[in-house]
């Protein structure tokens, strides 16, 4: 990923910190292509209009989650978060205490099992979609060995989904991981 130039991700990491709430104010980040996704436990102590003022950020959207769109430079303001806020070991001792509605808890447990999973599922969509163009407009041939090949690697994430659920749910919910993919494995199986 290339990194933009004239940007300043330290201060803009810090600034972002201070206005979401602090350390304190924060059960877990994550990232996903262009939006920083944060778990807060005081939503109220975010303040978004001056987040929104910060050169580098898109925008906000508060449903759920805390997001703050920051566009192709989004991982570089994540490494520097999990620097200034010592982020890993906040989430680890707030695990278990998100506090809100079952809505918003189910919203937040659904999050977290799929948000590994979307460049996975992402990448085997456009496979499907690049496989398509190949056949209906360069004539690739549906029974040639180039088609099966790139045909068989998109479907292995999909055909696999149940196994790689089981996974992030596992590292969810802090359980064995081996036995959750076995159990997802058996969803898989053929002779089921």
């Amino acid at each position: 990923m290339k990194r933009s130039k004239n940007m300043n991700f330290q201060k803009l990491a810090a600034d972002i910190l201070k206005n979401v709430g602090g350390n304190e104010n924060i059960i877990s980040l994550v990232h996903c292509a262009t939006r920083l996704r944060f778990t807060l436990k005081n939503v109220s102590k975010a303040n978004e209009e001056k987040i929104k003022e910060l050169p580098g950020v898109i925008g906000v959207v508060n449903k759920a989650q805390f997001q703050v769109v920051i566009g192709n430079d989004v991982a570089f303001v994540y490494n520097e978060l999990i620097k200034l806020g010592d982020l890993k070991k906040q989430e680890s001792e707030n695990s278990g205490k998100f506090k809100g509605n079952i809505f918003e808890r189910l919203i937040y447990v659904i999050t977290g099992i799929f948000q590994p999973l979307i460049a996975a599922i992402a990448a085997a969509g456009m496979l499907k979609a690049v496989l398509l163009i190949l056949t209906n407009y360069f004539g690739l041939s549906k029974d040639g060995q180039n088609y099966q090949i790139i045909n068989f690697v998109a479907d292995a994430a999909f055909y696999f989904l149940p196994i790689l659920i089981a996974h992030s749910t596992a590292v969810k919910f802090k359980t064995n991981q081996y036995l959750a993919m076995a159990v997802g494995a058996l969803l898989v199986h053929p002779s089921r």
